[in-house]
């Protein structure tokens, strides 16, 4: 079987949607040796992606890279490739490239509809017509869409009107490289020393601050708020994603000093796995106070790295998390600071959350994920077959 990917993703920095395709055109072909894979992009891979080509069954094929032919790369240059290369099933893993004629089944993976929900996430009223239009048309277009859960499904249906049956759920699994990366006690320690947290107690935001939906005033004003009814001496670290001329960036560097605790405050920025994994594992608490989210990735490191979990009750989240976190209302600051204590003061509480934590792992793995997607495409070709007889 040929499988074409639409992969580029793959020349921007690491993200969600370049894990999902890493983890799992590396599970496919594990499950079946006889596949081929073609990764089909506008523009080379960054280095920090180049690992999914060590596998002889990858293929990379690049085509339509001037500003000009980008914009027609998924509706006039992508079916030729898909039909030169004789492609028997594509997969877009982002939102806006199936195109319209095709000579082979396709697949869409929509993660989640956060633009649609919240609404947030446009300059101007133009642009949200244009994205809306693109995520409908698309849905419509492909064979089979999947998603990450099934609150997403839910959204998926309603917003973009399709059959409940064309919409398929595919958990999510947590990434290799993350559930690989060994530790040691020395290691631990020097990455600490490098953010200044060797010997320190500190909570951990690892959902990132490059956007409004990651909601990181909620940890902020908590943290305020704790700080103000206990003489903790405690620090708080944001990870992940941020832009220095982003208006979240700059609200949140602006809040924390008008509350007067930018001493106990620390943001790195993007961190590499196993830094992340030790800035986890150290935490005392990690929170994660999105408004919305498909899945939650964030969830489960956490769960692996054995630090309880305070999240919110929005999107997908409680799907992900179950029993094993503290919801909360994302906008209730006072909720936030007496749940943090209560962990704090409740070693008996951490534990659970914790056991609850890593059993709940058992249900998200990419070898699962890899097999149920392989199954979608199997059932795809059995149907073309059977439209040909």
């Amino acid at each position: 079987m040929k499988i074409g990917f639409d992969a580029r993703i793959l020349s921007s920095p690491k993200c969600g949607i370049s894990t999902y395709l890493y983890n799992l055109v590396k599970n496919l072909l594990q499950l079946r040796k006889d596949l081929e894979i073609f990764l089909f992009s506008d523009k080379e891979f960054r280095s920090e992606h180049k690992k999914i080509l060590n596998f002889p069954q990858v293929k990379k094929i690049i085509f339509a890279s001037s500003k000009k032919e980008k914009k027609k790369w998924a509706q006039k240059f992508l079916p030729k490739k898909l039909k030169e290369y004789k492609i028997d099933i594509y997969h877009a893993v982002w939102n806006n490239a199936v195109p319209f004629f095709r000579n082979c089944p396709c697949v869409l993976t929509i993660h989640d509809l956060a633009p649609w929900i919240l609404g947030d996430h446009f300059k101007n009223k133009w642009k949200e017509i244009k994205y809306k239009l693109q995520h409908f048309f698309c849905a419509h277009w492909a064979d089979v869409v999947i998603t990450d859960s099934y609150n997403s499904k839910k959204d998926i249906v309603k917003l973009c009107r399709l059959k409940e049956d064309k919409v398929k759920v595919v958990y999510l699994g947590l990434d290799e490289d993350f559930e690989k990366e060994e530790l040691d006690k020395d290691l631990e320690k020097q990455i600490l020393k490098i953010y200044n947290l060797e010997k320190r107690c500190y909570l951990i935001d690892p959902a990132g601050i490059d956007h409004p939906r990651r909601n990181p005033r909620l940890v902020v004003e908590g943290f305020y708020r704790l700080l103000k009814r206990k003489n903790y001496d405690f620090y708080l670290l944001f990870t992940g994603n941020f832009y220095k001329e982003n208006k979240v960036y700059k609200y949140l560097v602006k809040r924390i000093k008008d509350l007067g605790i930018e001493k106990r405050i620390i943001i790195t920025g993007w961190v590499p796995t196993k830094h992340l994994k030790v800035l986890l594992s150290n935490a005392l608490i990690s929170i994660i106070p999105s408004l919305y989210e498909g899945f939650g990735l964030p969830i489960l490191e956490s769960f692996f790295c054995e630090v309880p979990v305070i999240t919110t009750n929005r999107g997908s989240i409680p799907e992900i998390a179950d029993d094993a976190a503290i919801l909360i209302d994302p906008y209730d600051y006072e909720s936030l600071s007496k749940e943090i204590e209560k962990l704090i003061e409740d070693n008996g509480l951490r534990e659970e959350l914790i056991k609850k934590g890593k059993k709940r792992l058992v249900n998200f793995d990419w070898r699962k994920t890899a097999f149920q997607i392989l199954g979608i495409y199997d059932n795809l070709l059995k149907d073309v077959k059977r439209s040909k007889l």
